[in-house]
């Protein structure tokens, strides 16, 4: 049960889509949901963080769940370091090694033995599919019935791995936000994550104004996972509009919710959409996952 506290936030620490992070006391910080976004997230995120923590995967300990003006909360350890994502902007320069790291500590984690008690990523598609914005009942219907085709898989997904929640600990990387992880095919893991990196759609969680240094960290991404994993890309890309039909269902600007909705369409459809950038330093991004239909500016 949360317990109400009066105690004053510290500093803003970051700034999200669902939540704004606080610095809490000299060694923690805590994560409170903004109005509007439901209530049992708080606990679902710090039960699923609490599972992966305790199965020695790097994730942060949960401290507590409080309630902060009225919205919930949950109190983590302070990480001291930067993210991935602010050393790249900082620094160009240390994108290729960068990225690396960002395909290790998720190799790490898909590889890692999973512990009981995550839900399955079939589920959490599916329940996503079914509140999915803008698809019809036969869309829909369609995009529940290619997931049933898809391969369950027995890895741990974080399903929200991109350059801003992976920050550079003092020992080791460590993994934030793991709200959104499951039991099922690593395939699907980078395919998620290949589509939240892709240029001209990351408005709220990698903030920059330079599209090419988003569109170099996607490509590195892309090479580096080739080159750590001997990844089958078909298998990859074959998650690609089921992952966009779930990605329906989330919070996002008007303009990504339109966009992300005609890359499912043009999927589904059968066609190629229209790319902004080719990967050139390794495997041709897979269909469909590799560029990214946004026109210019609509961030």
């Amino acid at each position: 049960m949360r317990q109400a506290v009066t105690r004053e936030l510290g500093p803003l620490v970051a700034l999200g889509n669902t939540s704004n992070v606080f610095g809490w006391g000299d060694d923690a910080v805590v994560k409170v949901l903004l109005p509007g976004i439901p209530d049992n997230w708080a606990v679902r995120e710090a039960e699923s963080t609490d599972l992966v923590h305790s199965a020695g995967l790097p994730a942060p300990t949960v401290l507590d769940l409080v309630t902060v003006d009225g919205r919930p909360g949950i109190v983590f350890e302070r990480i001291e370091g930067a993210s991935i994502w602010e050393e790249m902007v900082a620094d160009p320069n240390q994108i290729p090694s960068l990225s690396l790291v960002l395909a290790e500590v998720q190799a790490e984690v898909n590889e890692a033995r999973a512990p009981k008690g995550l839900p399955a990523l079939e589920d959490r598609l599916c329940e996503n599919i079914q509140q999915a914005v803008g698809l019809t009942s036969s869309q829909r219907s369609d995009a529940l019935e290619e997931l049933d085709g898809l391969p369950d898989g027995d890895s741990i997904c974080h399903f929200d791995v991109h350059p801003n929640n992976v920050l550079l600990g003092s020992d080791k990387p460590v993994i934030i936000d793991w709200f959104d992880s499951a039991i099922g095919d690593p395939n699907a893991d980078i395919a998620r994550s290949l589509i939240l990196m892709r240029p001209n759609a990351v408005k709220t969680h990698l903030r920059c104004t330079d599209q090419s240094i988003i569109a170099r960290v996607h490509d590195e991404y892309i090479d580096c996972v080739g080159r750590t994993r001997g990844v089958d890309w078909d298998h990859v890309a074959m998650w690609g509009s089921t992952v966009l039909a779930s990605r329906l269902a989330e919070p996002m600007p008007d303009s990504v919710l339109a966009g992300t909705l005609q890359k499912w369409r043009d999927l589904r459809s059968g066609g190629r959409p229209s790319t902004v950038i080719d990967s050139e330093v390794g495997p041709n991004p897979p269909p469909g996952l590799g560029g990214d239909e946004f026109p210019q500016g609509s961030e």
